[in-house]
């Protein structure tokens, strides 16, 4: 199973500088947003690229959390989100399982193997499972509004993330990032504590190979 500790660690503050294919790349903590779930059940996936996407097998307290992008600098380049992060604790992870839908395994997987969500709009996010449920039943009137925020929010943003509102009367919103090489497959990890507390999750844009 693919699972890259060096990019995944960066969460834990500790990494500042990171060599890569292209050179040493500076890390930039950014803050996207607090995210609010109302339900505890969370789905990450392209924001316009949607197939009635389902949450993740792990479930969390409903109640609003801090999302961070962690965008990678190195000179002469465009800057690149490497990992965005959906924060539940201060805990720091000690042990990384890939984030799966409910059903799926990753018995069995390859050393390079991973299960993930496509992306082909340059476009990530986290999302509680009740937006989902809203966005299905929009209008393509209402759809069309709805992407043209999104693209919108990142364009004008420095650091290509934005916080939209879904739902007024709930304040349901999605954390929305751009996602490192743009388009492809990515994939999501739970971060356990000590303790066997989930504290994180994590996509991984891959901008950084293993």
């Amino acid at each position: 199973m693919y699972i890259n500790y060096d990019v995944l660690n960066i969460t834990n503050g500790n990494t500042k500088m990171i060599d890569t294919e292209f050179g040493r790349m500076q890390i930039d903590k950014i803050t996207a947003g607090k995210l609010k779930l109302s339900t505890g059940r969370i789905i990450a996936t392209d924001p316009i690229l949607m197939y009635d996407d389902e949450c993740y097998s792990q479930h969390v307290k409903p109640g609003t959390y801090d999302v961070y992008i962690y965008m990678g600098r190195i000179e002469g380049r465009k800057k690149q989100t490497v990992v965005a992060e959906l924060r539940f604790s201060d805990s720091q992870p000690v042990k990384w399982e890939m984030a799966l839908l409910k059903g799926e395994s990753s018995k069995g997987f390859g050393h390079d193997e991973f299960m993930g969500y496509e992306v082909e709009n340059g476009l990530g996010c986290f999302m509680d499972e009740l937006v989902m449920e809203k966005l299905d039943v929009m209008s393509e009137e209402e759809l069309d509004k709805y992407e043209k925020n999104v693209r919108d929010t990142v364009k004008n943003n420095e650091c290509s993330c934005g916080d939209i509102l879904a739902d007024k009367k709930t304040g349901c919103n999605i954390i929305v990032f751009a996602s490192g090489w743009n388009e492809g497959t990515f994939p999501t990890y739970y971060g356990f504590d000590k303790n066997n507390k989930l504290s994180r999750l994590v996509t991984d844009f891959m901008v950084i190979e293993k």
